[in-house]
């Protein structure tokens, strides 16, 4: 169980998945929606969702709408149960990979203010592959957010982006990125 840090949902409890995800501690929640406060007045995109606990702090927070994306099956119900649970209409699942998820979203059309990229820390290409698709895509607004939450070393190529910034919270780290106009 987790439980939401701030908004209109502060304080409620959310379920998470068994232990194939790790979901994000409280202190990183906290310092990342403190930086990106200003970037929650469109739409969101929680990457590699689990218990959907970002996407549903964004929408706490104000974001218009929340995408979540994981190809785990029970992943997608427990973002489903959580949402339900909210009585929040404004999240949308998406039970698929997601590179498929991002090619998807951008031939729809679909732009973001706030994309939060967490995949299975021992996946690192993942991380690479979104934020290459992302700077040449139409996803993310101008003057968007895209933020990485790692741990251990992550060499990535930030071509695209600008006004980078890095911050670390014991094990974990966050970096935060816009795209270049």
């Amino acid at each position: 169980m987790l439980k939401i840090i701030g908004g209109k949902y502060r304080s409620r409890i959310i379920a998470t998945p068994s232990i194939e995800t790790v979901p994000t501690k409280n202190i990183v929640r906290e310092a990342l929606f403190s930086a990106v406060s200003f970037d929650l007045d469109g739409n969101t995109l929680d990457l590699f969702a689990g218990s959907g606990a970002i996407g549903i702090e964004a929408l706490s927070r104000g974001a218009k709408k929340s995408y979540f994306v994981d190809k785990s099956i029970s992943s997608c119900k427990i973002i489903e149960s959580n949402l339900k649970t909210l009585k929040e209409d404004n999240g949308i699942i998406l039970n698929m990979d997601y590179m498929d998820a991002l090619k998807k979203l951008n031939e729809e059309n679909v732009s973001f203010s706030f994309i939060y990229i967490d995949p299975p820390y021992k996946e690192k290409s993942f991380y690479q592959s979104a934020l290459d698709f992302i700077s040449i895509s139409s996803l993310l607004l101008n003057e968007g957010r895209v933020v990485l939450e790692y741990e251990g070393d992550l060499d990535l190529d930030y071509k695209g982006f600008k006004d980078i910034k890095k911050k670390r919270y014991g094990y974990s780290k966050l970096v935060l990125l816009r795209k270049e106009k």
